[in-house]
């Protein structure tokens, strides 16, 4: 049986004022021609599946007309929640939904382990793997808190327990698998950042209570963990079994460098590799990773004003005048001096040509590496995290402890507005 790992659409998503919608659209088509063509049997979608916690309606068509989709290819889809999706708005259609072979994780339920273990079936309704669907882990939903505790203790014990959890869970389904005629293998998912994940502009930091990243250590011995949150695919553990899947098109233009892809699981290679120590070794590999095509161009400049107006002259259009579509388009223009009318003269160099210039940033050319990302400038592209950020940064009285307290308290505030607006919905 083929298992197939994927997360982190964000169906619904505005970028800079751009909809999605197409490329999200042409995504799914060429999933589905994918999954036929490589008898996929189950798809994992590891997390945040809606950009928002109420997309709008052609994101919730797309959704469900997906789950008609797969059930006319008997194939089953794992929904699991992430930290963008809403727990009430994916609990609202799960009933109806498990009717089509969909199984919608949304929340964590630790006094109802068994929901969590899904039996992963071959083309002859045979278990050929059992699925630990872990969401996006809450504070509130493992733990609860003890008045006095110290930051660090409370780190500590959020670790814990998420811990405790996952392997409550994985003996859960450990034990499914003693009623089985042979073991088979068991996978995991998880929506959080694990240590050694590279993130991308895109993705929100993302606190688990105050925990920055999980070390991997927290997991069980899965024989395959799908993870989602970070949008960069990219295995963290040594023999790749630990695994991103990566978002399916690039959601910020820092992600333009790396291609995108998918994850296709074998299991009965993964079973009969199961005590392998190096999971890649043999011609015959249980995972496979599926480069998934680029459905809207896009393309980030970067050099002086001069440097800039000739790469825009070298861009090959091709493509774009062909099928009467643009690329977007982002620009740094590197310069010491102040320049003036920057987003005039580019606007003048674009005109006539299939281009929508996205965003304008101007940089001092000694500060090109002061951050990981490129520094956004207006109000709207930043999260409220980025704004506090900036404001700490801004004010050089504060020392460092100081910062780290200020952070510590944004973050819980964050976090139980969350849990508050959650609790009215």
């Amino acid at each position: 049986m083929k298992i197939l790992h994927t997360s982190d659409w964000h169906l619904g998503q505005h970028f800079m004022g751009k909809s999605r919608r197409d490329e999200h659209a042409a995504f799914i088509a060429w999933l589905l021609a994918l999954i036929e063509r490589e008898s996929v049997h189950a798809v994992i979608v590891a997390g945040d599946v809606f950009d928002t916690g109420s997309p709008p309606s052609y994101a919730r068509e797309m959704y469900h007309q997906l789950v008609l989709d797969l059930k006319a290819v008997n194939c089953q889809l794992v929904i699991v929640g992430g930290n963008h999706d809403s727990v009430s708005m994916l609990n609202e259609s799960k009933s109806l939904l498990s009717y089509l072979g969909t199984h919608v994780l949304a929340q964590a339920q630790p006094d109802d382990l068994e929901s969590h273990v899904i039996p992963l079936l071959d083309p002859g309704q045979e278990t050929a793997a059992w699925l630990c669907a872990i969401p996006y882990l809450r504070p509130r939903d493992v733990m609860k808190s003890i008045q006095g505790q110290s930051e660090q203790e409370k780190k500590h014990e959020l670790m814990t327990q998420i811990g405790d959890f996952y392997q409550s869970v994985y003996e859960v389904a450990k034990a499914k698998n003693t009623t089985l005629r042979s073991p088979v293998p068991i996978i995991g998912t998880g929506h959080l950042t694990a240590m050694g994940g590279q993130i991308s502009e895109s993705v929100r930091d993302l606190y688990v209570g105050t925990l920055e990243a999980l070390p991997t250590s927290v997991f069980p011995a899965f024989d395959y963990l799908a993870l989602g949150h970070i949008h960069r695919a990219q295995a963290i553990s040594q023999d790749g079994k630990f695994r991103y899947s990566g978002s399916p098109i690039p959601l910020s233009f820092d992600e333009l460098s790396r291609e995108k892809s998918l994850v296709i699981i074998d299991t009965e290679a993964l079973a009969e590799r199961a005590m392998a120590r190096d999971l890649f070794s043999d011609d015959d590999q249980p995972i496979k990773i599926e480069s998934i095509p680029r459905f809207q161009s896009m393309q980030s400049l970067a050099g002086s004003l001069e440097e800039v107006f000739q790469a825009i002259e070298q861009l090959d259009l091709a493509r774009e005048k062909e099928q009467g579509k643009t690329l977007w388009l982002e620009v740094t223009v590197l310069a010491d001096d102040y320049l003036s009318d920057v987003q005039k003269r580019l606007m003048e160099a674009i005109v006539d040509k299939p281009i929508e210039l996205l965003r304008v940033m101007r940089k001092r050319s000694d500060a090109l590496s002061d951050s990981a990302f490129e520094q956004r400038q207006t109000l709207s592209e930043l999260s409220v995290a980025d704004v506090f950020e900036q404001s700490l940064k801004a004010n050089m009285s504060l020392e460092e402890e100081d910062s780290q307290q200020l952070t510590a308290l944004f973050q819980r505030c964050l976090l139980e507005m969350e849990e508050d607006k959650e609790a009215e919905a």
